[in-house]
């Protein structure tokens, strides 16, 4: 798993690698530019002039480094320097000394707006402003100069963190808006919200050294999901296994109208790897379902009782939700289930909607419930919140409030546990974003709960393989055309992809 780090905690690593390994703190940062150089130059060639832009504290100092290294490489390179020599760091003033030794009169400092070159839009912006260490708004020739540099149609690379972005708090003030961003040693959390996606663009991680022990002693709740985290938890399959060995999953799902929810979500459940599937539907949609998924079983009944009539100890694990629809006697059979279930149950679609008409509705789930909800069902669930900061930090309390698994769907779908932890999954992609794909996510987690996964091994596995199976498919069809049935298709190829590639 890829640790989420506070910026207090990477300046505690930088610390802790410049006193232990040891390494002077002008060396460490020589790496660290030679780390982004080395990425940057996979994406952007030479014949495109690089602006760099540089404040005057550490992350300039990064940017001065990295104008150097480029111009090593045969980049043509403008150097850029807000203009402010009383505060100059000590790494930063040592990177000037070399720029200047090798590039003389390549530098240009910035005092007022008339300062601010003019940027073709073949050019490469590198954006050295602030780093992480920011925590506030900018002001002055800074602010103007970031308003500036995002109206330009260059490309935008930002060193670390796009300036203006804070690593793990709130942003409100003026961001560079980057097109890719490349972070040193580990992600921020504000990289995987939303709102941030304009500022920082497509981003990824470089190792600049920094001491892998101790970043591993650091405590740490965040953390984003890898192949081979998953990978330890899909089970062998042994050679005297039987469909008894893998369970059997009652998924209470559809309605009159929305029988695709109830068929997306059994053929997800059938195609993960359930041995047996039964699906409570209304008896006149009996049809449609055995005609389309002959592998499940149906339970029907003719008018839902609230008493179930169900002996529920027959099943290894239960979803409820996709297209039951929310009228009373839906709701009646929900509540009457939560107060009798002792299998691992999993909630979603209409399952939510009706929990949140209820007053403490989360405090109805039997422990180590998962829900699944979406942004509009988890506000109805929780409440609105101002930003996805915050709403993170609720999602977590909540978990931890009423123990249970909560998984907030979307990109970078977050599932955080009783525990206190939060993980967050780098599978999926835009074309998901269709009506049916979140029931059949449904349908992956009750097949791996009836197979005996835990809650959590459930949600991490369910979370990156749904995600994973539809990269799969949009490859074979595209983000435009992708069909739920497609990740369906493709969950097999992604079960391969995790264990044999």
């Amino acid at each position: 798993m890829i640790p989420i780090l506070s910026a207090q905690q990477v300046r505690a690593a930088d610390q802790y690698t410049i006193a232990h390994e040891p390494v002077k703190s002008i060396n460490l940062m020589e790496r660290a530019a030679q780390a982004f150089v080395n990425a940057y130059i996979e994406y952007y060639s030479p014949d495109s002039p690089v602006i760099i832009f540089c404040g005057y504290g550490n992350n300039g100092g990064d940017a001065l480094a990295i104008g150097r290294l480029l111009h090593i490489k045969n980049y043509k390179v403008s150097i850029y320097i807000l203009a402010n020599k009383q505060n100059y760091s000590d790494q930063f003033s040592e990177n000037l000394i070399r720029i200047k030794n090798i590039m003389p009169g390549m530098e240009h400092y910035l005092a007022e707006e008339q300062d601010f070159p003019v940027i073709n839009d073949n050019a490469v912006v590198i954006d050295g402003l602030f780093g992480s260490g920011l925590n506030k708004k900018i002001t002055g020739i800074a602010n103007s100069l970031i308003t500036y540099l995002n109206k330009q149609d260059a490309l935008k690379v930002a060193i670390d963190i796009p300036s203006g972005l804070f690593a793990d708090e709130a942003s409100t003030g003026n961001k560079f808006n980057a097109d890719h961003t490349i972070a040193f040693q580990v992600p921020k959390l504000s990289f995987l919200f939303p709102e941030n996606y304009q500022s920082v663009g497509h981003w990824e991680k470089v190792d600049i050294g920094l001491n892998k022990s101790f970043i591993q002693s650091l405590p740490c709740n965040n953390f984003i999901l890898e192949k081979t985290d998953v990978k330890k938890y899909i089970r062998v399959r042994k050679e005297f296994d039987h469909k008894g060995t893998y369970g059997h999953a009652l998924i209470h799902a559809g309605n009159t109208g929305k029988m695709g929810a109830a068929i997306l979500c059994a053929q997800a459940c059938v195609h993960t790897g359930a041995g047996l599937t039964t699906v409570h539907i209304p008896h006149m949609e009996s049809f449609a379902l055995n005609v389309s998924i002959p592998e499940a079983m149906t339970l029907e009944y003719p008018i839902l009782e609230p008493d179930l009539a169900i002996d529920l100890t027959r099943y290894s694990a239960v979803a409820i939700g996709p297209g039951i629809g929310i009228e009373v006697l839906q709701k009646d059979f929900l509540l009457s289930l939560l107060k009798q279930v002792t299998v691992p149950l999993v909630l979603d679609a209409d399952a939510l909607n009706i929990l949140s008409q209820e007053t403490n509705s989360l405090s109805l789930l039997p422990a180590n419930s998962i829900i699944t909800p979406h942004l509009k069902e988890f506000e109805r669930l929780a409440g609105e919140t101002s930003d996805w900061l915050d709403r993170h930090q609720l999602q977590v309390e909540l978990s931890a409030k009423h123990s249970i698994f909560i998984i907030l769907k979307g990109a970078y779908t977050c599932i955080t546990t009783p525990g206190g932890r939060s993980y967050f999954n780098p599978t999926g992609n835009p074309g998901m974003a269709k009506g049916g794909s979140g029931d059949v996510l449904t349908g992956i987690i009750v097949s791996l709960l009836a197979q005996h996964y835990t809650p959590q091994e459930a949600s991490l596995t369910g979370v990156y393989l749904h995600g994973l199976a539809g990269d799969i498919a949009a490859k074979k069809t595209s983000v435009y055309s992708l069909l739920p049935t497609n990740i369906i298709q493709c969950i097999g190829d992604a079960y391969n992809h995790i264990l044999y590639d």
